[in-house]
């Protein structure tokens, strides 16, 4: 298990950093099959392979208390919204480099759409707590998945990952890389 996680970490470091960043859009997937597609963070920008999954049951840390919560709840207490989750680490510059325009997205957006930031980081809150609070981001509250199951079940190769989940719990799309979420792109792929 520790050897899975190890390896799923190493991927997400690898696929994150500043060059990457661009906002071009992926090449079509080979494969026709959402299984069988190879791994989101390796194709870069829109990807819809996996419309339709429903969205990993797996509990995600809420503070240091180490209560936590799954998509699922968090849809269920933000009835008829749809939810952005944006996977992020502290050691990742494009991920850094979007947060500010999804706290913006939150902000202007939160009657419609759930905005929830989920940290990969492997050593936990100590390290997202110094990079995240609620002066920088007051907008935003961030989940913490430390093991990298969460990434690992969807596929995720690298960082940032986000996916827009439809109010019933489904996938809608993902994009691969960093982006400017607060654009009028951002918002009519979002919103139609």
């Amino acid at each position: 298990m520790r050897r899975l996680v190890s390896l799923t970490a190493l991927a997400l470091l690898a696929a994150c950093s500043p060059d990457k960043g661009s906002n071009a859009p992926a090449p079509a997937p080979q494969a026709s099959d959402a299984q069988s597609a190879a791994p989101a963070a390796r194709q870069r920008g829109l990807i819809r392979d996996f419309a339709g999954t429903p969205a990993p049951d797996l509990a995600l840390e809420v503070d240091v208390s180490g209560k936590s919560e799954t998509i699922a709840d968090i849809l269920a207490a933000n009835p008829g919204k749809m939810l952005l989750v944006n996977l992020w680490a502290t050691w990742c510059a494009p991920c850094l480099k979007e947060l500010p325009t999804l706290d913006s997205l939150a902000a202007d957006t939160g009657d419609r759409l759930v905005v929830v930031p989920v940290s990969q980081d492997m050593e936990g809150w100590r390290k997202v707590s110094a990079q995240f609070d609620g002066k920088r981001y007051p907008h935003l509250a961030t989940r913490l998945e430390s093991q990298t199951r969460f990434a690992a079940s969807l596929q995720a190769g690298g960082l940032p990952l986000t996916i827009l989940y439809g109010a019933d719990g489904r996938e809608v799309w993902r994009y691969a890389g960093d982006r400017d979420w607060n654009s009028a792109e951002s918002r009519a792929l979002i919103f139609g």
